[in-house]
């Protein structure tokens, strides 16, 4: 058969009267293509402050993580600190972080400098577990994040990561009292 030869589908209906069959043709379905929109800190910071599903300290928290610079990472700890929460909260926010990795989730580790959790995987040595901590490592090391062994393991697969954890958060709004409190300057008419 040529490259160029098409195949033409058909579909036998049934017929309307006895006496005729005819095959209907199926309509051929269209290529439809979604234009690719360039992801930006400012489009990313819109989508998590405009989006219903998350929840106030889930828009905090997910706005603190875009403040973390490529190659950096930070902790559970300082985020939770930035928060008045906990580590344990904010875990748990980032396994269910809609927008990764743009929202670089991946940038938090644990306090002593293994991976800590990925996408709801931790410390764990099923082959799931080791498979998300594997991408998490890569995409850190993707970013310039350097490693070193780790007697013992630790939960983040034998190794550390080194440097200082990233500390400078800005809380450009707060969670309190179960709201979200922003302070920005409003366009004035």
């Amino acid at each position: 058969m040529k490259a160029n030869t098409r195949i033409k589908r058909t579909q036998l209906v049934a017929p309307s009267s006895p006496t005729t069959s005819t095959p209907t043709p199926t309509p051929t379905p269209t290529k439809t293509t979604t234009p690719k929109i360039k992801t930006t800190a400012d489009n990313i910071s819109t989508l998590v402050t405009t989006s219903p599903t998350l929840t106030p300290f889930q828009k905090s928290l997910y706005l603190l993580l875009l403040q973390i610079p490529p190659g950096t990472v930070t902790t559970y700890g300082i985020l939770a600190a930035a928060l008045s929460s906990s580590p344990r909260a904010v875990g748990n926010a980032l396994r269910r972080n809609p927008f990764a990795p743009q929202v670089p989730c991946h940038r938090v580790v644990a306090t002593g400098g293994t991976l800590g959790g990925f996408k709801g995987a931790r410390h764990g040595l099923d082959a799931k577990s080791l498979a998300l901590l594997g991408e998490k490592r890569g995409l850190l090391r993707g970013e310039g994040v350097r490693f070193a062994s780790s007697p013992g393991g630790g939960g983040g697969g034998g190794e550390r990561v080194l440097g200082t954890p990233f500390g400078g958060l800005l809380l450009l709004g707060s969670w309190l009292g179960g709201r979200f409190w922003c302070w920005c300057d409003e366009d004035e008419d």
